[in-house]
């Protein structure tokens, strides 16, 4: 897999007062047999601050935003996901994806 590009965004807040507005979304481009293909990862915002205050990714300290980790990381937990849109609720779920993880060995695996 030869990443292309990561972004990340603040959902727009829906009509209606939906709180929308808590989340974020993490977006992965990448090359893989000759084919580009894109996923989204849609999350609870507040999830940024749970591995900032356990202690295992602070994104104000490292610089580099959660936004632009998650998607790569879903990648690499869940090789086999079919589907190019995930939302994740769960906070065990989002900490799992952190697990193990090292951005220097990050940015080694994907040099942008």
């Amino acid at each position: 897999m030869k990443l292309i590009s990561v972004a990340g965004e603040s959902v727009a807040p829906g009509k209606g007062g939906s709180p929308s507005d808590t989340f974020d979304r993490s977006i992965a481009t990448w090359q893989e047999n000759g084919q580009e293909k894109t996923i989204t990862v849609t999350y609870v915002r507040y999830f940024g601050k749970v591995l900032a205050e356990r202690g295992i990714y602070d994104q104000e300290a490292e610089g580099v935003p959660v936004s632009h980790l998650v998607a790569t990381l879903f990648l690499e937990k869940h090789p086999e996901a079919k589907e190019t849109r995930h939302y994740i609720n769960d906070t065990a779920a989002f900490v799992a994806l952190f697990e193990g993880f090292s951005l220097t060995k990050w940015k080694e695996r994907y040099p942008l």
